[in-house]
């Protein structure tokens, strides 16, 4: 129970910060605004399934920007790597990636190795939706599907 708690309110200040960073306006995200956890990871070549709730990967959506933190590694690295992203119909695009350095600055992503930590495989990345609802989320790249619950 604590541990939800603490991920509201992590999420809830992701959320506010996303909204201070970006020029705020109404959300039409639909289903897909909000705070997601990377629950689990496919690959599609091989067919190994992971487990990656225990690495805190988080997804977060508002307005204009979706961040991809580590919660782990955001007091040791950096807070986060914000995205620009189109959402269509049954497809989801992520691009434009820059990590949140805070007081070093913000710094452009030049190597898609930065990436792979949270699912992707290209500095501009697009998904097919799998499934979006409520509380559930799967996408699929070439390589990967990604499975997500909401919080």
């Amino acid at each position: 129970m604590m541990k939800h708690i603490i991920y509201y309110i992590v999420g809830t200040a992701m959320l506010v910060v996303m909204a201070a960073c970006s020029d705020f306006h109404s959300s039409d995200n639909g289903k897909l605004d909000g705070f997601w956890q990377l629950t689990q990871v496919d690959t599609l070549t091989s067919g190994r399934s992971e487990d990656v709730r225990p690495k805190q990967i988080f997804w977060s959506v508002q307005a204009n920007l979706l961040k991809m933190a580590d919660l782990h590694a955001m007091l040791d690295k950096y807070h986060g790597i914000f995205f620009r992203f189109e959402m269509e119909e049954a497809r989801l695009r992520v691009y434009n990636p820059v990590i949140d350095m805070r007081e070093a600055g913000d710094s452009i992503v030049t190597s898609v190795e930065t990436l792979r930590f949270y699912g992707l495989s290209s500095l501009d990345e697009v998904f097919a939706v799998l499934r979006l609802e409520d509380t559930k989320m799967i996408l699929q790249n070439e390589q990967l599907r990604l499975y997500f619950r909401k919080y």
